[in-house]
């Protein structure tokens, strides 16, 4: 089986993208865009089998410190897994000898790979060629989402070209009757006072309006114990990105913000990606209007699935309930695997402990 390997071109990877139906935002040129804007080593890599692209990725530095240079795959390699697993793992063998020359010292990945699709032996080819299974670790290995498609008497629509005002989503009244009927009830009510009751209203930030949504982290994390990423993060999305972004926030009748969040409007899905919440309104709904209108919006644009991300599948969650009222489904993926390049990679890798190792 004679192959090739090499770095690829952004047209090659934009039109292997395209067609790769696990492509996510994350192994995307919008985010290569991003990383050459930031100033982030980054890497595009493939491998050919008789001219044809088949496995595909960004890859890039997510940590130089004191000799230790971490490269990550963040939600990739890009493969169809349905193909000969080989070429995948040869993939993996090229790039750590791709990257070992560019002084790295570990390698991660994290495959968009369903673990229930995942081949039967995966685990233990990448054993073989050196990896350690890392679990959830610093890639979401859980999320939850809606799969249009599984939803009772929910007609198909046909994806649209260009996006459309988020906010003002054309449906007919019984498709929006039967995406409400298919939420938990007290998310119906909820949507429903926060209408009809407390007149919450929603509009579309800006970039040069993020400091809402920042304002509203920050108030979040105090309460939920964590740091959110900085007002610069969002700005530099929104500038990669462009129409692909939505950042939306929720107003009292006096123009008070109470809730915001951040989607990426991506391939098939609509992702849910941060958002923030006054504790002080915290009863008023807006955060189910905000996902409601959102919701409303990836079906009639056509979008397959509307992700609401990382999930802690607990049921005493109390985000994971917030996210279960809108009946969706966890996927869980095969997670994060890394490899050593380098004498300081063995040793930084060796001192990891996985969950399981963690729970012992």
């Amino acid at each position: 089986m004679k192959t090739e390997f090499r770095e690829i071109t952004l047209k090659e990877f934009t039109d292997f993208t395209k067609k790769c139906h696990t492509k996510n935002y994350m192994q995307s040129p919008a985010m290569e865009k991003r990383y050459q804007q930031i100033g982030r080593e980054s890497y595009l890599l493939g491998l050919f089998d008789q001219n044809n692209l088949i496995v595909a990725g960004l890859v890039s530095c997510i940590y130089n410190n004191r000799g230790l240079k971490i490269f990550s795959f963040s939600r990739g390699p890009l493969m169809d897994f349905s193909q000969n697993p080989t070429f995948f793992y040869n993939f993996l063998k090229s790039c750590a000898t791709f990257l070992k020359a560019k002084k790295g010292s570990i390698l991660q990945i994290s495959p968009t790979l369903l673990a229930p699709y995942a081949p039967a032996d995966f685990k233990a080819q990448l054993r073989d060629i050196g990896y350690k299974y890392l679990g959830e670790y610093e890639q979401v290995k859980w999320v939850y989402a809606i799969d249009f498609d599984k939803i009772d008497n929910l007609p198909a629509k046909t994806p649209t070209a260009k996006r459309s005002k988020v906010l003002a989503p054309v449906l007919t009244p019984e498709e929006e009757q039967t995406l409400l009927r298919s939420f938990r009830r007290d998310h119906r009510h909820t949507i429903k006072y926060a209408t009809e009751r407390y007149h919450i209203k929603l509009r579309e930030l800006q970039p040069s309006e993020y400091d809402i949504l920042l304002k509203l982290l920050k108030e979040s994390g105090k309460v939920h114990g964590f740091v959110p990423r900085d007002q610069k993060f969002f700005e530099q999305m929104a500038n990669a990105f462009g129409d692909e972004v939505a950042t939306i926030v929720a107003e009292l009748p006096d123009g008070t913000p109470i809730a915001s969040a951040f989607f990426l409007l991506y391939g098939n899905e609509v992702i849910y990606l941060s958002s923030g919440l006054s504790r002080e309104h915290k009863k008023l709904g807006g955060p189910h209007l905000i996902q409601w209108a959102m919701i409303k919006y990836a079906y009639a644009n056509g979008y397959h699935k509307y992700n609401f991300w990382g999930t802690n599948p607990d049921p005493e969650n109390g985000v994971y309930k917030f996210k279960q009222g809108f009946h969706g489904e966890v996927e869980e993926f095969v997670g994060t695997f890394a490899t050593s390049l380098d004498i300081m990679g063995k040793l930084y890798l060796a001192k990891i402990k996985t969950k399981e190792q963690r729970d012992l």
